[in-house]
């Protein structure tokens, strides 16, 4: 993933989340539903989501280390769901991706970190967005790409 990709999705993916609370579940795939923050409501009007398509864990505390595929659980769609219900009201403080995977962590008031796994060679493992916004004209989504890539459509004025 390149430097500049990496910084542009972080900045859209903070704008989107930090401030919001996790308020709902969307049982057509596993899809976080997102309130909206003080930093972008009177921007934003529709749903922001997470969208889950990889394997993903709930850490206590941030991670001393970036936890490898085959540490990370292996739930069915019903085991998902129930763990991530553990996030229920909880607000996001930060957002971040590593370096050279799209792996995504996802840090709440509480130190709890919900880990996303971000390589996937023939799958899109998450995707961060918004849906139903009345502005049109602005199109917001980060979606982590097969191969380790990385999309971002956001307006010029947060992706630059």
């Amino acid at each position: 993933m390149e430097n500049h990709l990496k910084e542009t999705a972080e900045k859209t993916l903070k704008y989107l989340c930090v401030g919001a609370v996790i308020e709902g579940l969307n049982f057509y795939g596993l899809k976080l539903i997102l309130s909206g923050a003080e930093s972008n409501f009177k921007r934003i009007d529709g749903q922001i989501y997470i969208n889950l398509e990889s394997k993903f864990e709930i850490f206590k505390s941030f991670p001393l280390q970036i936890p490898l595929e085959h540490e990370l659980p292996n739930l069915d769609w019903k085991e998902s769901a129930k763990k991530v219900c553990e996030l229920r009201l909880k607000k996001i403080t930060d957002i971040r991706l590593t370096d050279t995977v799209p792996h995504l962590f996802i840090t709440f008031e509480t130190g709890e970190v919900l880990f996303i796994s971000g390589h996937n060679d023939k799958y899109e493992s998450w995707q961060v967005g918004v849906w139903g916004n009345s502005n049109k004209e602005e199109i917001w989504e980060v979606v982590c790409c097969p191969g380790d890539g990385i999309a971002i459509w956001a307006p010029d004025d947060i992706a630059g």
